[in-house]
C-alpha cells in the first residue's frame, strides 16, 4: 500500500507517540481522496538507502550505519525505488522511529571540548587471533625480513602446548611482523581480528597500515613476481583494499569512518585459503605465497569543527538558543523546502511541551527532530500532479544522483526559483554526476538495473571453481561500476554498453580474463582502463563476470536465465513469464545431456517455441562464460564419482565444446560470441531505448507507460544527435516531461 497519505494525520500520530508515548503508532495512515487527478509517477517514500543517505547528509555523519534496521524494499518493474514495490506498515513506522534515534544520538555530542584523538599501534603478534595463528603455523614470525628462528622454531607439527603457556614464556606479545599463508574460506573460522582495539566513539579515524609480501619456501623469504592484496574491514564492512608489494613494506592511509564498538580484520585476500596447520610439515614444509603485517596505526576519533555539524544543526551553539529558529532551519534540510508556518508551530509546541514536563532542552528537541524524521514531509518524495516547482525537482535531482536530500546549492537555487531554467537543470545535473557523492547512484542503479544486489545468492561450488574468492567478487562489482562511471563521464556512446575497445579491470580480475594489454601486465588492487587487445571478448556489459555470476547459479549456466536477463535489461524487449504448470529446464552438471538438449525438447512444446525462439539464441551466445565470467571452450563438470554433499572427490574434468551459435528471431544469425556482441551493437537505437527506460523508472520512481511514448521517442530522438551518448541519455531523461512533471 505505497503512494500517497495525508500527511497531517501521519505527522500528527507520529508526533504524539513521540510525546507522550515510548514507541511510535501502529496505525496506519489513511489513503487520499479518491478524486485526487491520476500522475504518471505517484508520491513513493523513501527506499531504506535513501532515508539511511538522507540521515548521513542531513547530520554530517558519513559512515551512519542504519540500514539493516529497516525492513526490506520489494522491487517493481525492476527497482526498489517504484511506487508500487514500496509498501508500509507499522513494522517501517517502528523501524524508521529507531534509526532515527540512532541517528540523531550519534550526532549529539555532550562535551564543550572535542575528546582528545588517541592513537593506538597495533601489532600483530600482541592479537589473539594472530597469536593462534603463529602456534598452528598458519602464520609465522618475521623480523627484518626474515624468519625469526631466535622467537620459535619452524612449526612442523602440533605444538606440545596451549596458548597460555607460551604467553607465560615471554613469546607474546612478539614485536616484530607476522606473516600470513591463508585467507578465511568458505565455513572457515580463520578471521584475523585485531582484537586489542575497539573504536571507543563513532566517528572518523586516520588508519595506517604497513603490509608486504614474499614466497615463502621451508622457511626462506622470497620475493614475489607481483603484490598481493590484503583488505581492512570494520566488523563486516569493507574499509578498503591495499597492495602488499614483494618484500617492501608499503604504509596506507585510510580516512574511515568507525561506529562504537567495532573491531578491526585483517585478511590476507588474495592468498588461497590454504589450511598449512592440517598440511604435512606445516610452515617448516609449506611453499607459497604469504603476506606481512608490520603493524596498524589508529588514530581518532577527528574532528573538523566541534560540536560537529549535525550537533550544531540540531542544537545551534549558544547556551540559549533560539528552538523555532532551530527547528526552521532543519525542517527546510529535512523536508527539501521551507517550512509552513504550521509546521513549525507544531514541533515548537512538542518542545514547548516537553520542556515544561521537566526534559532538558537538547532532549526536547531530539523529540522534534524524531518526530519530523518519521514524518510524510521527511519520507515521501512527489509533488501535486503536473510541473514540479523548484523544490520537488530539486528534491527528485537530488534522490536521482546522490540518493539523498539537496545540498545547500540546489536549496539556495530552488528558493530563487533558477532550478526549473533548461540551463541550470543541466548544469546542476552535471555538478550532482560529478560529486563523489554519485557513486551512491552509479552503485544502486546498477544493484537494481542489473541484478548485481543478488550477487552473493549463491556461493559458486568450490570444486567447479576453486578460484573464486571474496577478493575476486570485490573486483566483479568494482568493475561494473567503474566501467559505468567511465561511460558516464566521458560520455560514449550506448554501444560502448556492449562493444568497448577498453576494459576496467585490477590484478586479480585480469588474472581471472587471461588480459593483459598491450600496455604491460595489469598490477594492484586499483581499477584501471586499460586497452583491449585486438579480438579480446572482455570489456562491456556481455563479457562482466558480474553479470554472468547473478545470470547463474553456484554450478551451472543457464542460456534461458542469461537470454531473458539481455532482452529485459538491455535489449528493451522482455520476455513474457513463463506459463503455468511448465517445468523449468535444468541443467545437468554431470554433463550427460547437452543443455541444448534439453532446450530443443522443451521448445518442441507449441505453448514454450515461440518465447525460447527469442530467449534461446542470446544465452546461448553467453556460453563461453562460466558461472563466474571466466572463459570456457568446454563445459567444465563434475566426475561421475563426486557424488558426497560434501563436495567432488576429484577435480572437475572438462565436458562437451561449447557451441555459442545460434539465430535470433529477426533472422540474423552468428556463430559466436564475438559475432552477437557485433549484432546487438549494430542497434544503437535500441541500446538507447533500453538503457533510457531504466533510468526513467529509476529516477521517477515510475516505468514508461503507454501515455508516455511521445516523449520517450523525443527524448531518444534528441539523444541521436550525440551518438546516444550515456550522459546525454541521461541529461535527456532529466529534461524531459517525463522527470520534470509529476
Amino acid at each position: 500500500m505505497g503512494g500517497r497519505w495525508r500527511a497531517g494525520f501521519w505527522t500528527a500520530a507520529v508526533c504524539a507517540a513521540v510525546a507522550f508515548g515510548p514507541r511510535p503508532v501502529a496505525a496506519a495512515p489513511t489513503r487520499l481522496d479518491e478524486g485526487e487527478p491520476e500522475t504518471r509517477a505517484p508520491r513513493r517514500r523513501l527506499t531504506r538507502s535513501e532515508y539511511e543517505h538522507s540521515l548521513r547528509d542531513l547530520l554530517d555523519l558519513p559512515g551512519l550505519t542504519i540500514r539493516d534496521m529497516l525492513p526490506e524494499d520489494g522491487r517493481v518493474h525492476g527497482f526498489d525505488r517504484c511506487v508500487d514495490a514500496l509498501d508500509i506498515s507499522p513494522v517501517h513506522v517502528a523501524a524508521w522511529h529507531a534509526a532515527a534515534g540512532v541517528a540523531l544520538a550519534t550526532a549529539t555530542v555532550e562535551a564543550s571540548t572535542p575528546p582528545r584523538p588517541t592513537s593506538t599501534r597495533l601489532l600483530p603478534g600482541t592479537q589473539d587471533f594472530f597469536k593462534l595463528a603463529l602456534l598452528e603455523g598458519d602464520a609465522v614470525f618475521l623480523k627484518s625480513g626474515r624468519y625469526d628462528a631466535d622467537a620459535l622454531p619452524l612449526v612442523r607439527g602440533p605444538l606440545p602446548h596451549k596458548l597460555a603457556y607460551y604467553e607465560g614464556t615471554g613469546l607474546f606479545p612478539y614485536p616484530h611482523s607476522v606473516g600470513v599463508f591463508r585467507r578465511q574460506g568458505p565455513n572457515d573460522h580463520f578471521a584475523l581480528f585485531l582484537s586489542t582495539f575497539t573504536a571507543p566513539r563513532t566517528g572518523r579515524y586516520r588508519i595506517t597500515a604497513a603490509v608486504w609480501s614474499f614466497h615463502w619456501n621451508r622457511g626462506a623469504v622470497e620475493a614475489t613476481s607481483a603484490p598481493e592484496a590484503v583488505t581492512l574491514h570494520a566488523n563486516d564492512r569493507l574499509l578498503g583494499t591495499l597492495d602488499a608489494p614483494s618484500l617492501r613494506p608499503q604504509a596506507h592511509v585510510l580516512d574511515a569512518w568507525l561506529n562504537q564498538g567495532e573491531q578491526l580484520l585483517f585478511t590476507a585476500a588474495s592468498l588461497p585459503p590454504a589450511r598449512v596447520f592440517e598440511r604435512p610439515g606445516r610452515a617448516a614444509e609449506y611453499v607459497g605465497p604469504g603476506v606481512a603485517l608490520d603493524h596498524i596505526d589508529v588514530e581518532g576519533p577527528l574532528f573538523d569543527t566541534w560540536p560537529p555539524a549535525g550537533h550544531r544543526l540540531l542544537y545551534g551553539t549558544g547556551p540559549k538558543p533560539d528552538v523555532r529558529q532551530l527547528l526552521s532551519t532543519l525542517l527546510a534540510r529535512a523536508f527539501r523546502r521551507p517550512a509552513t508556518s504550521a509546521e513549525i508551530m507544531r514541533y515548537t509546541a512538542l518542545v514547548n511541551r516537553r520542556l515544561k514536563a521537566g526534559e532538558p532542552l537538547e532532549q526536547a528537541v531530539r523529540a522534534a527532530a524524531q518526530a519530523a524524521l518519521c514524518s510524510p514531509e521527511f519520507l515521501f518524495l512527489g509533488g501535486p500532479p503536473g510541473p514540479l516547482d523548484d523544490w520537488h525537482l530539486a528534491a527528485r535531482l537530488a534522490s536521482f544522483a546522490h540518493d539523498s536530500i539537496p545540498d545547500e546549492q540546489l536549496h539556495a537555487l530552488a528558493r530563487r526559483g533558477r532550478l526549473r531554467d533548461a540551463a541550470v537543470l543541466r548544469a546542476e545535473t552535471d555538478r550532482l554526476l560529478s560529486d563523489p557523492k554519485a557513486a551512491r547512484f552509479i552503485e544502486h542503479f546498477l544493484d537494481e538495473w542489473l541484478d548485481l544486489r543478488d550477487i552473493d545468492i549463491t556461493t559458486p561450488d568450490a570444486g567447479l571453481h576453486p578460484e573464486y574468492s571474496p577478493h575476486l567478487r570485490d573486483g566483479m562489482l568494482a568493475e561494473t561500476r567503474g566501467f559505468f562511471a567511465e561511460l558516464l563521464a566521458r560520455d560514449l556512446p550506448v554501444t560502448a554498453l556492449v562493444d568497448p575497445d577498453f576494459a576496467m579491470v585490477n590484478q586479480r580480475l585480469a588474472a581471472h580474463y587471461g588480459l593483459v594489454p598491450e600496455t604491460g601486465p595489469v598490477l594492484g588492487t586499483a581499477m584501471r582502463r586499460v586497452p583491449l587487445p585486438a579480438g579480446s571478448p572482455r570489456g562491456g556489459l556481455l563479457a562482466q563476470a558480474s553479470v554472468m555470476k547473478v545470470t547463474a547459479n553456484g554450478t551451472v549456466t543457464s542460456p534461458v536465465k542469461r537470454g531473458a536477463w539481455v532482452l529485459r535489461e538491455l535489449l528493451d524487449d522482455p520476455p513474457e513469464p513463463p506459463p503455468p504448470n511448465v517445468p523449468a529446464v535444468d541443467a545437468d552438471v554431470r554433463g550427460a545431456v547437452a543443455i541444448r538438449e534439453q532446450l530443443a525438447l522443451h521448445a518442441a512444446d507449441a505453448t514454450c517455441a515461440a518465447c525460447h525462439a527469442s530467449i534461446d539464441p542470446p544465452g546461448f551466445a553467453l556460453e563461453n562464460f562460466d558461472v563466474i565470467g571466466g572463459w570456457r571452450d568446454r563445459y567444465r563438470i563434475l566426475p561421475a564419482a563426486a557424488t558426497a554433499a560434501t563436495g567432488p572427490s576429484r577435480p572437475p574434468i572438462l565436458g562437451d565444446p561449447i557451441d555459442a551459435s545460434g539465430t535470433l528471431a529477426d533472422g540474423r544469425s552468428f556463430s559466436s560470441f564475438s559475432e552477437f556482441r557485433s549484432l546487438v551493437a549494430a542497434d544503437p537505437e535500441r541500446l538507447a531505448r533500453g538503457l533510457a527506460r531504466q533510468l526513467v523508472a529509476y529516477a521517477t520512481g515510475s516505468p514508461v507507460g503507454a501515455a508516455d511514448h511521445a516523449e520517450f521517442d523525443a527524448l531518444i530522438e534528441r539523444a541521436a544527435a550525440r551518438d546516444y551518448g550515456v550522459r546525454t541519455l541521461v541529461h535527456e531523461v532529466v529534461q524531459s516531461r517525463l522527470f520534470r512533471e509529476q
